[in-house]
């Protein structure tokens, strides 16, 4: 399953910290890339950590990832949003609170569901 994860708010230095941190992690996922959309007209565009992750219990790893990243290093409010691109689902964080990590896997983990786009599974809109 290919996720994606973006920051909604900075420069963009607390992004490739957590690429950093989850390409470094043995328990992390099965493949991390630092990527960026094009830019039409320019050069670059918005940075965005692409991840691969080939089991359940993954979603789950990353979700403890994040988490621990935040907590020990990240030191901004910085809101990241964690999307699957082949539905559509997304959540927004801004914390590494233990409801916060529950929701993340629940949204990641939940079967993909076409047509859904920008929706949190059970109609949330993921934002928290």
């Amino acid at each position: 399953m290919r996720l994606q994860i973006r920051m909604s708010d900075g420069d963009g230095s607390e992004l490739k910290d957590l690429y950093r941190w989850l390409r470094d992690d043995d328990d992390g996922p099965d493949e991390v890339r630092l990527d960026s959309d094009p830019t039409p007209g320019g050069m670059g565009g918005l940075e965005f950590v692409d991840v691969i992750v080939t089991q359940a219990v993954a979603v789950g790893n990353l979700a403890l990832a994040y988490a621990s990243w935040r907590s020990a290093r990240c030191r901004s409010a910085a809101r990241f949003t964690f999307a699957r691109p082949s539905d559509g689902v997304t959540i927004t964080v801004e914390n590494a609170e233990p409801e916060t990590v529950r929701r993340l896997v629940e949204a990641l983990s939940a079967p993909d569901e076409a047509g859904v786009s920008g929706r949190e599974p059970g109609g949330a809109d993921g934002t928290g």
